[in-house]
Protein backbone atom coordinates (compact mmCIF):
# COMPACT_ATOMS: atom_id res chain seq x y z
CA UNK A 1 0.00 0.00 0.00
CA UNK A 2 1.31 3.15 -0.72
CA UNK A 3 0.93 6.55 2.07
CA UNK A 4 -3.18 7.18 0.04
CA UNK A 5 -3.56 3.34 1.20
CA UNK A 6 -4.06 2.62 -2.31
CA UNK A 7 -2.15 -0.75 -3.44
CA UNK A 8 0.90 -0.35 -5.40
CA UNK A 9 0.07 -3.84 -7.28
CA UNK A 10 -2.72 -6.31 -7.08
CA UNK A 11 -1.18 -10.00 -6.52
CA UNK A 12 -1.62 -9.20 -2.62
CA UNK A 13 -5.00 -8.99 -2.55
CA UNK A 14 -6.63 -12.24 -2.85
CA UNK A 15 -4.85 -13.53 0.25
CA UNK A 16 -5.58 -10.25 2.25
CA UNK A 17 -8.92 -10.75 1.66
CA UNK A 18 -8.41 -14.19 3.56
CA UNK A 19 -7.97 -12.29 7.10
CA UNK A 20 -11.81 -10.96 6.85
CA UNK A 21 -14.23 -13.05 7.59
CA UNK A 22 -17.57 -13.81 5.58
CA UNK A 23 -19.30 -10.92 7.48
CA UNK A 24 -16.46 -8.04 6.67
CA UNK A 25 -16.16 -9.26 3.28
CA UNK A 26 -19.78 -8.57 2.96
CA UNK A 27 -19.57 -5.27 4.77
CA UNK A 28 -16.59 -4.16 2.33
CA UNK A 29 -18.88 -5.43 -0.85
CA UNK A 30 -20.99 -2.55 0.58
CA UNK A 31 -19.37 -0.29 0.85
CA UNK A 32 -17.94 -0.79 -2.10
CA UNK A 33 -21.41 -0.32 -3.84
CA UNK A 34 -21.71 3.13 -1.92
CA UNK A 35 -24.06 2.00 0.67
CA UNK A 36 -23.98 3.99 4.19
CA UNK A 37 -24.19 2.31 6.76
CA UNK A 38 -27.85 2.46 7.55
CA UNK A 39 -28.49 0.35 4.48
CA UNK A 40 -25.34 -1.86 4.82
CA UNK A 41 -26.93 -2.86 8.61
CA UNK A 42 -30.33 -3.45 6.94
CA UNK A 43 -29.60 -5.17 3.72
CA UNK A 44 -27.45 -7.75 5.81
CA UNK A 45 -29.59 -7.68 9.03
CA UNK A 46 -27.17 -6.63 11.28
CA UNK A 47 -27.12 -3.59 13.60
CA UNK A 48 -25.63 0.21 12.74
CA UNK A 49 -23.16 -0.10 15.16
CA UNK A 50 -21.98 -3.99 14.32
CA UNK A 51 -21.47 -1.71 10.55
CA UNK A 52 -19.12 0.64 12.37
CA UNK A 53 -17.35 -2.17 14.76
CA UNK A 54 -17.17 -4.39 11.15
CA UNK A 55 -15.42 -1.38 9.14
CA UNK A 56 -12.97 -0.69 11.69
CA UNK A 57 -11.95 -4.22 12.11
CA UNK A 58 -11.53 -4.43 7.91
CA UNK A 59 -9.23 -0.72 8.16
CA UNK A 60 -7.31 -2.34 10.67
CA UNK A 61 -6.81 -6.13 9.27
CA UNK A 62 -6.28 -4.58 5.86
CA UNK A 63 -3.92 -1.54 7.60
CA UNK A 64 -5.97 0.87 5.38
CA UNK A 65 -6.14 4.68 6.58
CA UNK A 66 -10.46 5.09 5.75
CA UNK A 67 -13.30 4.00 3.95
CA UNK A 68 -12.42 5.42 0.51
CA UNK A 69 -8.94 2.94 0.69
CA UNK A 70 -11.09 0.24 1.52
CA UNK A 71 -13.47 1.40 -1.55
CA UNK A 72 -10.30 1.10 -3.99
CA UNK A 73 -9.31 -1.76 -2.61
CA UNK A 74 -12.66 -3.54 -3.01
CA UNK A 75 -12.70 -2.79 -6.27
CA UNK A 76 -8.66 -3.60 -7.09
CA UNK A 77 -9.17 -6.55 -5.19
CA UNK A 78 -12.03 -7.60 -7.52
CA UNK A 79 -14.86 -7.73 -5.26
CA UNK A 80 -17.23 -5.31 -7.35
CA UNK A 81 -17.53 -5.86 -11.22
CA UNK A 82 -18.86 -2.18 -12.35
CA UNK A 83 -20.14 -1.74 -16.56
CA UNK A 84 -17.49 -0.24 -18.29
CA UNK A 85 -18.47 3.31 -19.67
CA UNK A 86 -20.19 3.85 -23.25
Amino acid sequence: MNAWGLSTGGAAQAQDLAVLNEQQRAVLRCLARGLADHEIARVLAISVRQVGYEVAEILRALNLRDRIAAVVFAHEAGMIKLPLPR
